[in-house]
């Protein structure tokens, strides 16, 4: 193991077995890598400015507000010319930290206490006034650093029946296709020039061919990719990652690190923007620049100002951009009165139309000659650390249970019956979970360790709606912007998504009764094998749903305000106030069926050539997308 290669210092982070390296090993050069810049001697990243000092008497062309997802994609386009001055404020630390990169660290993510926001929902009055935690990344690459790595994009009729000119499938597929490098390859519906990092899982375990076969006997069809949008998205197959050899590609990795060095480029981590500065005059409000603190609520205040003509780009995401908005005065008259804020924008949609892929679970223990078989069996030692064998496969080969979140096989099944598409998700896990709360399952893992007991073996399979119809809010606590804001989730308000879980349930009890699964099943643990009236199973899921971690829609865009939309479809620009865009998971309209990322990621790069390129959103029935720019 050489400690000077981020791959290799990443194993150590994340295992607690004690590897004695001696200096004449590392001096040796173990690692497999070449000594080359793409290896062991990797410049270190440096984020260029470092303190709120940073600002002062400096004007910016843009300044991108929220360095997750979109931020990172905007940074670097915005900058590639040279001819913008762009400062990046994120709230969470710098980027690329070692337990992210392992895909298998996705079990330390949760609850970090540095690389996540630690945010749960209000009571939750159809969840018998249950809190929900959601995992929200809070580092340079935000959620994209520190989620399953899934890469969907939905079907088209997602897209389609957002009913917006320039958004309809035949419009973002070219965004899609333009926005990644595919391990498949170029073809229609896969690109090969994008910065973004797409391929198939490389971890495979034969558990996974047992789901597939049982899945086939209990009536569903293959899907070779659910990219691919010449056929239905229902069936079974494997779910591809924002992933490279292995490793994470987040943001961060894939479109900010790269544009570090430029000159134009200002980075500052640890910065809290805590209000929107704006001014009025005879054109209206416009936006003159932010308020932020750097060390927390007691730390230096500063402010960074617009350039003439300059623009403010929020991309604090679903839950952090409203409280923003409305901390600014840019929101629902009553309600900012109520809080006692002035009104500055009377925008009614700030913080509405909230919405995620609730989920809940089945599971169940492994028969013990099959125990070795699961993944928590392959890649920990029975005190729970890493065992060390995987890791010369790891690191040779980005293979092996380090290079897997676990969950990148599954389905898509439409319990209703109708010809439209899926309503359920199912992620299956060829391991065991601990909690019928998949998150808190993963966060008690770490307890396993502590008192060096044995993950039990197991699969599971997770539950998520993929395309629910509930719709919360998000709102203010109080006035102080380091108090996190209030997000009332209100899921199962449309029954219609407590009715998806109740039948997936159903659907995995049925797919492990099938022969090629049920060979190594002992006895169900999650929901328990009396649990079988629909009353029973309500109850269930009522005590046990989880965020799917896809929270979408609290800034949503549309034609007019008068829509409840917040945002401009045709430019991202927020209605009433000059000189403010909104850019990121929080403008989409109605939630794809799948996850987010893949949709947050071509909306950035549509903002991103709009910004820098020019190109329109709308341009006659369908825009060509330009050629990526690799930088």
């Amino acid at each position: 193991i050489c400690l000077r290669c981020s791959d290799c210092a990443a194993l150590v982070a994340l295992s607690t077995n004690k590897m004695l390296v001696s200096r004449p090993a590392l001096s040796s050069g173990l690692c497999a890598k070449p000594r080359s810049t793409r290896g062991c001697a990797r410049r270190a990243v440096v984020v260029r400015a470092a303190g709120a000092a940073s600002t002062a008497g400096q004007k910016y062309d843009y300044i991108i507000v929220g360095g997750g997802t979109a931020g990172c994609i905007l940074a670097n386009r915005l900058t590639a010319d040279g001819s913008k001055n762009v400062l990046v404020l994120e709230a969470g630390v710098n980027g690329g930290d070692l337990t992210s990169v392992v895909p298998a660290g996705l079990t330390r993510l949760f609850q970090h206490p540095t690389l996540d926001w630690n945010l749960f929902s209000a009571h939750q009055q159809h969840l018998n006034n249950r809190e929900v935690y959601l995992a929200r990344g809070r580092t340079l690459g935000g959620s994209s650093a520190t989620n399953a790595t899934l890469y969907l994009r939905g079907t088209p009729a997602d897209y389609d029946s957002w009913g917006l000119p320039g958004w309809t499938a035949a419009d973002v597929l070219p965004w899609f296709v333009n926005a990644e490098t595919n391990s498949k390859g170029a073809s229609k519906y896969h690109g090969d020039k994008g910065l973004m990092q797409v391929e198939s899982p490389r971890y495979q375990n034969e558990l996974h061919g047992a789901f597939f076969a049982a899945a086939a006997a209990a009536g569903l069809p293959a899907n070779q990719d659910f990219n691919e949008w010449n056929r239905p998205q229902a069936g079974y197959g494997e779910f591809q990652v924002s992933q490279k050899n292995g490793r994470r590609m987040d943001a961060f990795a894939t479109h900010l690190k790269p544009a570090l060095g430029r000159s134009n480029l200002s980075v500052i981590t640890g910065a809290r923007t805590t209000q929107l500065a704006t001014e009025s005059d005879s054109s209206g409000v416009r936006t003159v620049g932010v308020e932020y603190a750097v060390g927390g609520a007691n730390g230096t205040k500063a402010t960074a100002e617009l350039a003439a003509g300059g623009e403010v780009l929020l991309c604090s995401g679903t839950v952090g951009n409203p409280q923003l908005l409305l901390l600014s005065g840019i929101g629902p008259a009553a309600q900012l009165a109520a809080a006692g804020l002035a009104v500055v924008a009377d925008l009614a949609g700030v913080g509405q139309n909230l919405q995620d892929h609730p989920a809940t679970l089945w599971a169940a223990s492994m028969k013990p000659e099959y125990e070795n078989i699961a993944v928590t069996s392959q890649l920990l030692t029975r005190d729970g650390t890493i065992k060390i064998t995987n890791f010369p496969n790891y690191l040779l080969f980005g293979r092996g249970p380090l290079a897997t979140t676990g969950c990148d096989h599954g389905a898509f099944v439409n319990t209703r019956g109708d010809d439209s598409d899926p309503d359920l998700q199912v992620r299956f896990v060829p391991g065991y979970a601990l909690d019928a709360d998949a998150i808190q399952s993963y966060i008690k893992f770490g307890k396993l360790r502590e008192n060096k007991q044995k993950w039990p073996a197991g699969v599971t399979m997770q539950l998520l709606t993929a395309r629910p119809k509930s719709r919360g809010t998000v709102g203010l606590k109080s006035t102080d912007p380091f108090d996190l804001p209030k997000v009332d989730l209100d899921y199962f308000q449309d029954e219609a998504d407590l009715a998806t879980l109740k039948s997936g349930v159903k659907i995995a009890r049925s797919i492990a009764e099938q022969a090629p699964l049920n060979k190594y099943i002992s006895q169900e643990g999650w929901p328990g094998a009396d649990v079988t009236s629909e009353a029973d199973l309500e109850a269930y899921i009522r005590k046990t749903a989880c965020s799917g971690n896809a929270l979408t829609g609290t800034c949503r865009m549309g034609k007019a305000p008068t829509d409840g939309s917040v945002v401009s479809s045709n430019d991202f620009s927020c209605w009433g106030v000059n000189s403010l865009r909104i850019i990121d998971a929080s403008v989409i309209p109605t939630i794809p069926g799948g996850q987010t990322g893949a949709a947050t990621i071509m909306l950035a790069e549509r903002a991103a050539a709009l910004l820098a390129q020019g190109t329109p959103v709308v341009r006659g029935t369908q825009q060509a997308a330009p050629e990526p720019v690799l930088a």
